[in-house]
Protein backbone atom coordinates (compact mmCIF):
# COMPACT_ATOMS: atom_id res chain seq x y z
CA UNK A 1 0.00 0.00 0.00
CA UNK A 2 1.60 3.64 -0.88
CA UNK A 3 0.32 6.26 1.49
CA UNK A 4 2.56 8.61 0.13
CA UNK A 5 1.39 10.69 -3.03
CA UNK A 6 -2.03 11.75 -3.08
CA UNK A 7 -4.36 9.59 -5.37
CA UNK A 8 -4.57 11.33 -8.74
CA UNK A 9 -6.17 9.12 -11.90
CA UNK A 10 -3.58 10.73 -15.24
CA UNK A 11 -5.16 12.75 -17.55
CA UNK A 12 -4.41 13.43 -21.07
CA UNK A 13 -3.65 17.25 -20.67
CA UNK A 14 -1.18 16.53 -17.58
CA UNK A 15 2.42 16.51 -19.51
CA UNK A 16 3.21 13.14 -20.44
CA UNK A 17 6.01 12.14 -17.81
CA UNK A 18 3.48 13.56 -15.12
CA UNK A 19 0.95 10.99 -16.23
CA UNK A 20 3.09 8.42 -16.77
CA UNK A 21 4.24 9.02 -13.09
CA UNK A 22 0.70 9.08 -11.83
CA UNK A 23 -0.05 5.75 -13.73
CA UNK A 24 3.44 4.49 -12.26
CA UNK A 25 2.05 4.93 -8.71
CA UNK A 26 -1.61 3.88 -9.15
CA UNK A 27 -0.07 0.37 -10.68
CA UNK A 28 2.08 0.63 -7.51
CA UNK A 29 -0.55 1.02 -5.02
CA UNK A 30 -3.06 -1.56 -6.67
CA UNK A 31 0.00 -4.08 -7.35
CA UNK A 32 3.07 -3.54 -5.01
CA UNK A 33 6.34 -2.42 -6.18
CA UNK A 34 7.41 -5.92 -7.47
CA UNK A 35 3.74 -5.78 -9.51
CA UNK A 36 4.59 -2.39 -11.30
CA UNK A 37 3.95 -3.60 -15.41
CA UNK A 38 5.09 -0.91 -17.91
CA UNK A 39 2.50 -1.54 -20.22
CA UNK A 40 -0.49 -1.17 -17.73
CA UNK A 41 1.52 1.94 -16.90
CA UNK A 42 1.35 2.62 -20.55
CA UNK A 43 -2.49 1.80 -20.84
CA UNK A 44 -3.79 4.09 -17.97
CA UNK A 45 -1.26 7.11 -19.04
CA UNK A 46 -2.41 6.89 -22.82
CA UNK A 47 1.07 6.51 -24.38
CA UNK A 48 3.27 3.49 -25.87
CA UNK A 49 5.74 1.38 -23.60
CA UNK A 50 8.61 3.23 -25.95
CA UNK A 51 6.93 6.89 -25.26
CA UNK A 52 7.76 6.25 -21.62
CA UNK A 53 11.24 4.33 -22.19
CA UNK A 54 11.73 7.71 -23.86
CA UNK A 55 11.81 9.55 -20.89
CA UNK A 56 12.65 6.95 -18.52
CA UNK A 57 15.25 4.48 -20.22
CA UNK A 58 13.81 1.50 -18.51
CA UNK A 59 11.64 -0.15 -16.63
CA UNK A 60 14.39 0.65 -13.20
CA UNK A 61 14.06 3.89 -14.09
CA UNK A 62 10.47 4.31 -13.97
CA UNK A 63 10.71 2.64 -10.68
CA UNK A 64 13.57 4.81 -9.83
CA UNK A 65 11.76 8.12 -10.33
CA UNK A 66 8.21 7.21 -8.58
CA UNK A 67 10.19 5.17 -5.79
CA UNK A 68 12.43 8.07 -5.18
CA UNK A 69 9.36 10.41 -4.80
CA UNK A 70 7.38 8.55 -2.58
CA UNK A 71 10.47 8.05 -0.48
CA UNK A 72 11.08 12.07 -0.24
CA UNK A 73 7.37 12.33 0.45
CA UNK A 74 7.60 10.30 3.38
CA UNK A 75 11.14 11.69 4.99
CA UNK A 76 9.94 15.03 4.46
CA UNK A 77 6.48 14.58 6.02
CA UNK A 78 8.21 12.86 8.90
CA UNK A 79 10.91 15.92 9.33
CA UNK A 80 8.33 18.48 8.85
CA UNK A 81 5.88 17.00 11.47
CA UNK A 82 8.85 16.82 13.84
CA UNK A 83 9.90 20.57 13.81
CA UNK A 84 6.84 21.64 14.01
CA UNK A 85 5.97 19.72 17.00
CA UNK A 86 9.24 20.55 18.84
CA UNK A 87 8.90 23.57 18.18
CA UNK A 88 5.56 24.09 19.53
CA UNK A 89 6.82 23.20 22.85
CA UNK A 90 8.17 25.94 25.51
CA UNK A 91 10.17 23.28 27.11
CA UNK A 92 10.56 19.92 25.88
CA UNK A 93 11.03 16.32 28.18
CA UNK A 94 11.92 13.03 26.99
CA UNK A 95 8.23 12.00 27.07
CA UNK A 96 7.40 14.87 25.24
CA UNK A 97 9.83 13.21 22.61
CA UNK A 98 8.97 9.51 22.32
CA UNK A 99 4.69 11.08 22.64
CA UNK A 100 6.00 11.94 18.40
CA UNK A 101 7.39 9.31 17.40
CA UNK A 102 5.47 6.26 14.96
CA UNK A 103 4.34 3.63 17.20
CA UNK A 104 4.30 -0.04 16.80
CA UNK A 105 0.58 -0.40 16.80
CA UNK A 106 -0.66 1.83 14.23
CA UNK A 107 -1.63 0.22 11.28
CA UNK A 108 -0.29 3.25 8.83
CA UNK A 109 3.23 3.47 10.53
CA UNK A 110 4.09 -0.50 10.39
CA UNK A 111 2.73 0.06 6.85
CA UNK A 112 5.16 3.33 5.79
CA UNK A 113 7.85 1.69 7.54
CA UNK A 114 7.56 -1.50 5.86
CA UNK A 115 7.37 0.39 2.14
CA UNK A 116 10.03 2.85 3.35
CA UNK A 117 12.31 -0.45 3.90
CA UNK A 118 10.73 -1.98 0.24
CA UNK A 119 12.01 1.30 -1.14
CA UNK A 120 15.05 0.79 0.22
CA UNK A 121 15.54 -3.09 -0.45
CA UNK A 122 15.59 -2.09 -4.44
CA UNK A 123 17.95 0.63 -3.86
CA UNK A 124 20.04 -2.05 -3.24
CA UNK A 125 19.73 -3.17 -7.05
CA UNK A 126 18.87 -0.27 -8.97
CA UNK A 127 22.00 2.34 -8.79
CA UNK A 128 19.65 5.63 -10.10
CA UNK A 129 17.24 5.04 -7.35
CA UNK A 130 20.21 4.63 -5.00
CA UNK A 131 21.94 7.76 -6.05
CA UNK A 132 18.72 9.65 -5.97
CA UNK A 133 17.75 7.86 -2.14
CA UNK A 134 21.43 9.76 -1.41
CA UNK A 135 20.33 13.22 -2.51
CA UNK A 136 17.35 13.00 -0.43
CA UNK A 137 18.80 11.87 2.46
CA UNK A 138 21.54 14.15 2.84
CA UNK A 139 19.44 16.94 2.20
CA UNK A 140 17.03 15.88 5.14
CA UNK A 141 19.66 15.32 7.02
CA UNK A 142 20.56 18.98 8.47
CA UNK A 143 16.63 19.47 9.35
CA UNK A 144 17.00 16.27 12.01
CA UNK A 145 20.16 17.99 13.09
CA UNK A 146 17.94 21.11 13.35
CA UNK A 147 15.42 19.30 15.68
CA UNK A 148 18.18 18.15 18.23
CA UNK A 149 19.22 21.61 18.42
CA UNK A 150 16.13 22.65 19.43
CA UNK A 151 15.76 20.21 22.01
CA UNK A 152 18.93 20.81 23.24
CA UNK A 153 18.13 24.31 23.92
CA UNK A 154 14.57 23.81 25.07
CA UNK A 155 15.30 20.43 27.08
CA UNK A 156 13.59 20.27 30.66
CA UNK A 157 15.51 21.08 33.53
CA UNK A 158 17.04 18.02 34.87
CA UNK A 159 16.27 15.78 31.49
CA UNK A 160 19.17 14.47 29.44
CA UNK A 161 19.09 14.14 25.68
CA UNK A 162 21.59 11.96 23.94
CA UNK A 163 21.10 12.64 20.27
CA UNK A 164 22.76 9.66 19.04
CA UNK A 165 19.67 7.91 19.66
CA UNK A 166 18.28 10.05 16.59
CA UNK A 167 20.68 9.47 14.63
CA UNK A 168 21.55 5.61 15.30
CA UNK A 169 18.84 4.15 16.54
CA UNK A 170 15.90 5.86 14.66
CA UNK A 171 17.55 6.58 11.53
CA UNK A 172 20.48 4.71 10.91
CA UNK A 173 19.49 1.47 12.39
CA UNK A 174 19.00 0.39 8.53
CA UNK A 175 22.82 0.11 7.72
CA UNK A 176 21.80 0.18 3.75
CA UNK A 177 20.38 3.74 4.91
CA UNK A 178 23.54 4.44 6.90
CA UNK A 179 25.74 4.09 3.50
CA UNK A 180 23.56 6.61 1.74
CA UNK A 181 24.80 9.51 3.71
CA UNK A 182 28.28 9.49 3.39
CA UNK A 183 30.38 11.67 5.57
CA UNK A 184 26.88 12.24 8.25
CA UNK A 185 27.01 8.20 8.32
CA UNK A 186 27.53 6.54 12.06
CA UNK A 187 30.67 5.29 11.69
CA UNK A 188 31.99 1.60 13.19
CA UNK A 189 33.31 3.49 16.03
CA UNK A 190 30.58 6.03 17.29
CA UNK A 191 28.35 2.73 16.71
CA UNK A 192 30.10 0.61 18.63
CA UNK A 193 30.66 3.82 21.01
CA UNK A 194 26.60 3.77 21.37
CA UNK A 195 25.40 0.77 21.93
CA UNK A 196 28.49 -0.10 24.51
CA UNK A 197 26.79 3.17 26.28
CA UNK A 198 23.29 1.94 25.39
CA UNK A 199 23.92 -1.76 26.83
CA UNK A 200 24.96 -0.32 30.38
CA UNK A 201 21.54 1.98 30.69
CA UNK A 202 19.67 1.53 33.44
CA UNK A 203 16.45 -0.29 32.50
CA UNK A 204 13.08 2.10 33.34
CA UNK A 205 11.13 0.62 36.40
CA UNK A 206 7.93 2.67 35.96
Amino acid sequence: MVMATKKTAPTVAAALPDRIRASALEDIRNFGILGLRVTRVAKRANCSVTQIYRHFDDRDGLLADVLALIFEEIATKNIEASLAALSSMASITVPDIVGILPLPSKVADREESLLRSQILAVATVNKVLRDRLAEIAQTVWPRWVEACDIVDRRLAPGESFDRRVVFVVLMNSNLFYNSLLDDNAITDDEYRRFMIDAFRMRPHTN
